[in-house]
């Protein structure tokens, strides 16, 4: 019987109210070798999240980084989920 290929499994993962220490901790644990990122603007005001802190801890820790900017919800669908608009936050991830 032939070996079956496995599929890599898929971590989702966010970072509100977390520290980036945490968070590497997490993702070595779950033996992640790839974070995908999928933020529209890949910039945070939390400290160790923007784009270049990231990629270097995650380097530094043999993880992959990439970032699909194109998979984060683009300005309108921020501003609707500020201001609550659920209808039109929806219709723009459709």
């Amino acid at each position: 019987m032939a070996k079956r290929a496995t599929k890599p499994e898929l971590f989702t993962i966010g970072y509100e109210k977390a520290k980036p220490d945490a968070v590497l901790a997490e993702l070595k644990r779950a033996k992640v070798k790839l974070l995908i990122d999928t933020r529209a603007v890949a910039a945070s005001r939390r400290p160790g999240f923007s784009k270049r802190q990231l990629v270097a801890s995650l380097d530094e820790a043999g993880i992959g980084y990439l970032h699909l900017q194109k998979l984060g919800t683009p300005a309108e669908g921020r501003a609707a989920a500020r201001s609550g608009d659920t209808d039109t936050l929806w219709r723009i991830y459709d």
